[in-house]
């Protein structure tokens, strides 16, 4: 895994146009990385989003029942995966996809092929690639794949997200006005 690529223009230090954000993100297609800090999914974490998702089941609550089930710990409720990519995505939108800055980018489609279930006690790495870029109707579509392994390299979760946004400076209103009507903002 590399992070080695040559996105064209440097370091951002200014507003870039629109079709500059199109040409470097373009230009950043194939990026890829592991990300530098390791998720330890602990009893209390899977404990804890299986009481916000809602999930009764014993196996994310009970060690000795999910034992019973024939797992080793507590098993995580299957989208705890989308917190560990939310937090690996920042260094993509770091170093290759910028230009985007305050915009809103919304999660349009996504696609998970589980290869067994995250348990408590795991350290999980993530490897993060930029697979694809394209421009349709005046919307940016960037689609990423994230593949989350356990300490010993066992793959558990492969997650393709397809992102989308808009780079260019003159927003759309009823792009904005769709966007404020599914993002959540936080309250002061």
């Amino acid at each position: 895994m590399s992070n080695d690529i040559d996105v064209p223009g440097g370091p951002v230090t200014e507003q870039l146009s629109h079709d500059e954000v199109a040409a470097r993100t373009a230009a950043a297609v194939g990026y890829n990385y592991e990300y530098h800090e390791k998720y330890y999914v602990s009893r209390e974490k899977v404990r804890e989003f299986a009481h916000a998702s809602q999930l009764t089941d014993p196996i994310h609550h009970d060690v000795e029942a999910a034992r019973a089930a024939g797992h080793a710990d507590l098993v995580a409720p299957p989208i705890m995966f989308s917190l560990i990519g939310i937090i690996a995505h920042r260094p993509l939108f770091e170093n290759a996809i910028v230009g985007y800055g305050r915009r809103p980018v919304v999660q349009s489609e996504q696609k998970v092929h589980f290869h067994a279930p995250i348990l408590a006690g795991m350290t999980l790495t993530t490897h993060v690639h930029f697979d694809q870029f394209r421009q349709a109707a005046g919307v940016d579509l960037i689609v990423t794949r994230n593949e989350i392994s356990d300490q010993d390299g066992n793959p558990l979760v492969t997650s393709w997200t397809t992102l989308a946004g808009r780079s260019g400076e003159d927003e759309d209103p009823a792009f904005m006005q769709a966007m404020e009507k599914v993002m959540m903002y936080g309250a002061s």
